[in-house]
């Protein structure tokens, strides 16, 4: 359906009364929040893009749907968590990974239960359980949304809880989020144990149960682990290669091409900060499309897409705020500093990376995913090529993983 979506206008908790049951505040805008890109495309090469949009099912395979403040809340304000409709309609996707970062059950329970809730008082965007729900909803003009937990910490130590939170709606999970849980270690910790012996388990019932497997945060030997033990394909849904941007953040080579040998997808992020690389120093899509570029011809045009993990509003804010589990201590995740072992890649600091950046030019929230298929475009890949990165690959993956 392209742009060409049925949103009907209903915005979040718009079946409420504002500042009755909840604080009233002024929202980021979702759409011409920042310039616009300019990739200097013709008519010919913007109506290819469109046409590309427009026959395809486009999958967005990482982001956080949320709306965030344009003003500072008063003391004590309570506030909700609002989805950017508007800015999903504009976005061209047809499917989006949308995360929760939440490390305990009752925060994941609430985040799943409260996002339902919204969902159900609106018609435009429904939950994708099944691969029918996505096609049904590329046929009929809506978006479907992908539940994802950003970490399976809330599996704690029982496997059965995959099933539970499968049944809750979760469809994909990453193992870790940058600390060590009971299944695996984070790419913020200076030792690496790999799965664990309950993380082997739980990555077998994912893939009974039909939970797609993300490994984005995880350290390279717990990554590798999960590759290997899972029995599915698997994504890796925002990162890069460590070899245009070294540090932890980022993903050695091998690890993205056993992800491949085994039929995943590796979806390329800018994250607020961008992974830039001495090609392209400044935060911007750029980085996006050159990572992409090398991954198509490292590990293939079939074994890669597009995470780029953005929001409406001050992404940059969130880094610069402190350490909040994405951002890395100099010497390990814990408080109390150690030395860091010179084998290990450089930190991944992004607080540092984002002190002087407004946004990620081209790329700056959800709404600006279009711009993935102008950069190709631009760059002389075919309609074929580009369909695939923009959605076919990680339907496949999505095929594969989950129930008929």
């Amino acid at each position: 359906m392209g742009k060409d979506k049925k949103w009907d206008g209903y915005t979040s908790w718009s079946y409420l009364e504002a500042d009755v049951d909840y604080h009233d505040y002024r929202l980021e805008k979702q759409v011409d929040r920042v310039p616009k890109y300019d990739f200097g495309l013709t008519k010919d090469q913007e109506d290819r893009v469109e046409e590309i949009i427009k026959k395809n099912i486009i999958i967005n395979l990482h982001e956080h749907l949320d709306v965030f403040p344009a003003e500072p809340l008063p003391r004590g304000a309570k506030t909700r968590t609002f989805t950017g409709y508007e800015g999903i309609a504009a976005s061209g996707c047809d499917v989006i990974f949308d995360n929760c970062v939440c490390s305990t059950m009752d925060r994941v329970i609430q985040f799943l239960g409260m996002r339902q809730c919204d969902f159900d008082h609106q018609g435009f965007v429904v939950t994708a359980r099944t691969v029918d729900d996505i096609t049904r909803a590329f046929k009929e003009g809506k978006v479907a949304i992908v539940n994802t937990l950003e970490q399976a910490s809330a599996i704690d130590r029982d496997v059965d809880n995959v099933d539970l939170l499968y049944g809750l709606g979760a469809r994909s999970m990453g193992i870790v989020y940058s600390e060590s849980n009971t299944l695996g270690s984070g790419l913020s910790e200076l030792g690496d144990g790999g799965l664990t012996d309950l993380g082997y388990d739980a990555v077998k019932r994912m893939n009974k149960t039909g939970v797609i497997i993300d490994v984005s945060h995880a350290g390279d030997k717990t990554a590798m682990d999960v590759i290997e033990a899972s029995e599915k394909p698997l994504i890796i849904s925002h990162v890069g290669s460590r070899t245009l941007t070294n540090n932890a953040r980022m993903l050695p080579d091998e690890v993205l091409q056993a992800c491949a040998e085994r039929d995943g997808v590796v979806g390329v992020e800018v994250a607020g900060f961008a992974p830039r690389t001495a090609k392209n120093p400044d935060a911007s899509i750029e980085c996006l499309l050159e990572h992409l570029e090398y991954l198509i011809d490292v590990i293939g045009v079939d074994h890669v897409g597009a995470g780029p993990d953005t929001l409406w509003g001050d992404h940059q804010g969130l880094y610069r705020q402190g350490p909040l589990g994405t951002v890395n201590y100099p010497k390990g995740s814990g408080h109390y500093p150690r030395d860091r072992p010179a084998e290990m890649p450089e930190i991944f600091d992004a607080g540092e990376m984002v002190r002087d950046l407004e946004y990620v030019k081209g790329l700056e929230s959800p709404t600006d995913f279009p711009n993935i298929a102008r950069g190709l475009v631009r760059d002389g890949y075919s309609d074929a090529e580009i369909a695939k990165v923009m959605g076919g690959n990680a339907l496949r993956v999505i095929k594969a993983c989950w129930p008929r």
